[in-house]
């Protein structure tokens, strides 16, 4: 009895439900891409060069020229250097300024990386369940007799081919976009470093 009724609540279940939550991932997975891909231009610049040009204002003691010539730039790993020469001559600790910034910065250029790996990861599995109860629709039409049996094995065989394909095409690009965060999320954080050790030798 509970086997049948498993059996009709599967039947019972429209493509549609299925298939909602690959859509929805694929349509997260696209609004990510474009905001990080915005922000990681938005933070590329030359980081040695930028550091040059203020260490020579600082040591012309311009600091005011220093602070002018970092608001041409824009990122969270500015905001590291900007965070130093507002503090330059303050009293607070320096290191644990400058530690604090940098924190800032990476989770702002790590943010959104957790997302796209858990599309990556459950988008084939959505499209696996996908798979799982379009079968199970098919057998069930094996039972039937007549030509419902044949139109329940098609939209059976049809659900289970979709649902694997859209989760597929969604965790693929997703699996891409994810390591191509990565070595920029690796690359980044090499640039915070540079910028914060330049930062704590300025006296």
């Amino acid at each position: 009895m509970n086997s049948i009724f498993f059996i009709s609540f599967i039947d019972s279940i429209p493509l549609w439900v299925m298939i909602t939550p690959i859509i929805s991932c694929s349509v997260i997975a696209l609004a990510v891409f474009i905001e990080r891909v915005i922000y990681y231009n938005k933070i590329n610049h030359n980081y040695r060069l930028i550091i040059t040009n203020i260490l020579d204002f600082i040591r012309s003691n311009n600091i005011e020229d220093a602070k002018n010539f970092c608001k041409k730039f824009s990122g969270a790993i500015i905001l590291i250097i900007e965070d130093r020469l507002n503090n330059i001559d303050s009293n607070n600790n320096t290191e644990r300024l400058i530690m604090e910034s940098s924190e800032n910065a990476i989770k702002k250029i790590e943010k959104h990386a957790g997302i796209i790996a858990t599309i990556a990861t459950i988008a084939p599995m959505l499209g696996l369940l996908g798979t799982v109860t379009g079968m199970m629709k098919s057998f069930s039409g094996l039972s039937k007799i007549g030509p419902v049996a044949h139109d329940l094995l098609a939209m059976g065989i049809t659900e289970a081919l979709i649902t694997t394909a859209l989760g597929l095409l969604v965790a693929i690009p997703s699996l891409i976009f994810y390591n191509y965060m990565v070595s920029k999320i690796d690359s980044y954080i090499k640039e915070v470093e540079y910028v914060a050790n330049c930062m704590e030798k300025i006296k």
